[in-house]
């Protein structure tokens, strides 16, 4: 996935914030709780991009697995009728450069990448990462929570009107997210506990 800049909150956006949780350790600084959620943010951008990100990424590989083939096929055709010696600064430890352009071209094959839909590549990086859920799931359910809970020392509530929902959803204002309810904050932070967060009825994803 593509490397972004971290967000950067304002301080009147940082006190917005802060003013939310209503109550906050006399010891909270602006910058610890900056550091903090731009992380989640961060991580939030990320995944959010990541499908378009991928099928960048795939059209890249798709053209690379071309481009190596040719390669290989230019340089075969080229060590069957030498005549200029151009490559003679080849390292002689190194694989011979059609070994390099076929060698490439069978990582991407086996790779299975190019047969593969962005959706389940981002399934199987999530499955290995330990991740599930949306983005904004995700964030709602997991980031924040874990920011709250680091910054302001007080456990997470599953209540519509609590001090986390409204910390949460001034986030999501202040940083231009989404529109989201309070009770999709609650059943976020709902699946996420249970292990369920992007999971429908009947086990399906």
């Amino acid at each position: 996935m593509a490397t972004r800049k971290p967000v950067q909150l304002s301080p009147e956006a940082l006190h917005r914030i802060r003013e939310a949780a209503r109550t906050w350790p006399a010891d909270l600084g602006l910058s610890d709780l900056r550091r903090q959620l731009s992380k989640a943010i961060y991580d939030y951008h990320n995944w959010a991009a990541a499908p378009d990100d991928i099928k960048i990424q795939k059209a890249r590989l798709k053209a690379i697995h071309k481009y190596a083939r040719d390669l290989a096929g230019l340089l075969r055709a080229d060590a069957e009728n030498p005549g200029l010696d151009w490559c003679s600064q080849w390292p002689k430890d190194w694989p011979s450069p059609i070994k390099v352009a076929e060698e490439i071209q069978r990582m991407i094959e086996e790779s299975s990448v190019l047969k593969k839909s962005p959706q389940k590549i981002i399934r199987e990086i999530k499955e290995d990462s330990a991740v599930s859920g949306s983005a904004c799931e995700r964030l709602l359910g997991s980031k924040l929570p874990e920011v709250f809970e680091h910054c302001f020392r007080r456990d997470v509530t599953l209540y519509q009107k609590g001090d986390y929902v409204r910390f949460a959803m001034r986030i999501i204002k202040e940083c231009e997210i989404r529109n989201v309810r309070p009770s999709t904050i609650i059943k976020a932070l709902t699946d996420a506990r249970s292990g369920r967060s992007g999971r429908r009825r009947g086990g399906r994803k």
